[in-house]
């Protein structure tokens, strides 16, 4: 069943998966990839300024605790309770200003395309799109599939914290436990590859030349480790930002489970939130963003696609407590010296504080934030500039508000 988000009215909603084989986003998605699919940009997080890749020690420190919410959702979605319910518009006055600003930003950036969606206590939303499709007429919206880079690490670190809490492992397990024929995991927890505290080496690197060489190879994970060389320091003493740390945790995934990652996924998120527009990468449903060798490759690290209006959704149930219980949450908002949590990111954003994940693959930058102290969500897709998504957000034209200005005064109390 389609899912609706109120969207600006000009800007006609395209439905159906027919939109991943054909028409405005085959051609969209064709244009973007055939451009980058020759100089292939890096890959990973944009991280916040003050966070360097390997700098500082791991030691935990506990985010403020207005900084985390207090769901009344225990059991999320999989343990039987509701979803998230369908957001209500925000006013048609905010509607305009919203995409006034998204058309400023995107201008101003120099982005083919920018989609952004806001929803306000979960309940009212908006999301639109500036730039268009290659016909130069026709729009994009909050329904285009859009790759979504490390943004996927959110789902993965889900699955794996959702297995945590039903008891079929323990954070500080030892991986190899479940994978005793992988020689990277020796001594090495699974509370280390959710944190990037392993060690152990990133794929980007040593990978490149390979996935550019065969665009159209199918990679599986064993296949991406044996690339891997040793591990950058000893588990559990530094902090170093690795893909491959996430494609570990989907291996121990289907260790566990005795299933494909992307069924958990369909079964414990997709369907549960009737998510649509969002999947793994290099399948036959999946709409195709750019080259299988980098999709296969980046799998439960970076190669899922989700619409803006699908993050937003995601973001509501994750950080809102459908889909953790509400110390499982805590335990991944618990950032270390450089920001990071297990599969979480920590955001000084326009003198707010935020937390989600960002990414960046092959020109898709992607960000999905939640602001706890005003109960605002907000996703960000665009092509094909590398910038830093939350500057763009808390970004102002003279005399004009920025997107995070609106979406703050949407969340704000009235009367």
């Amino acid at each position: 069943m389609a899912r609706c988000i109120a969207r600006n009215a000009s800007l006609p909603p395209m439905s159906g998966r027919a939109r991943r084989v054909g028409g405005v986003t085959a051609a969209f998605v064709g244009a973007v990839t055939l451009g980058l699919a020759m100089a292939p940009m890096a890959v990973g997080p944009i991280l916040p300024p003050q966070s360097p890749v390997a700098v500082a020690s791991p030691t935990a420190r506990p985010a403020p605790s207005e900084e985390i919410p207090r769901p009344s959702h225990e059991q999320g979605v999989s343990g039987g309770r509701s979803a998230p319910p369908e957001l209500l518009p925000l006013s048609e006055a905010t509607a305009a200003e919203l995409q006034a600003a998204v058309d400023r930003a995107r201008a101003t950036y120099g982005l083919d395309v920018l989609v952004v969606g806001v929803s306000v206590d979960a309940t009212r939303g908006w999301s639109g799109g500036s730039g268009t499709a290659p016909d130069g007429r026709t729009r994009l919206t909050g329904d285009d599939p859009f790759a979504i880079a490390s943004v996927t690490k959110t789902f993965t670190a889900t699955v794996v914290l959702q297995l945590v809490e039903e008891g079929r492992l323990s954070l500080d397990d030892p991986v190899s436990d479940y994978l005793p024929d992988v020689a990277q995991v020796r001594g090495v927890t699974v509370r280390q590859l959710l944190s990037h505290t392993s060690g152990i080496a990133d794929l980007l690197a040593p990978m490149r030349r390979a996935l550019n060489a065969d665009t159209r190879r199918l990679w599986t994970p064993a296949e991406v480790l044996t690339f891997i060389g040793p591990s950058v320091f000893a588990p559990g003493t530094d902090w170093g930002y690795s893909n491959t740390n996430f494609i570990l945790l989907g291996m121990v995934v289907e260790a566990i489970t005795g299933h494909p990652f992307g069924e958990e996924l369909a079964r414990r998120v997709l369907e549960p939130l009737e998510l649509s527009e969002a999947g793994i990468l290099a399948t036959p449903d999946a709409p195709w963003l750019f080259s299988e060798s980098w999709a296969s490759a980046f799998w439960t690290a970076g190669g899922m696609y989700a619409s803006a209006d699908d993050l937003l959704r995601w973001g509501d149930a994750l950080y809102g407590g459908w889909m953790l219980r509400s110390a499982t949450l805590q335990a991944m908002l618990t950032f270390n010296a450089d920001d990071y949590g297990l599969g979480a990111e920590r955001y000084d954003v326009g003198g707010e504080v935020g937390y989600g994940h960002s990414g960046l693959l092959l020109g898709f930058t992607t960000l999905l934030m939640h602001l706890p102290g005003e109960r605002v969500t907000i996703s960000l897709v665009a092509t094909d500039r590398s910038f830093t998504p939350t500057d763009l957000l808390a970004w102002r034209a003279p005399g004009q508000p920025s997107i995070l200005d609106l979406a703050l005064e949407a969340a704000a109390p009235t009367g």
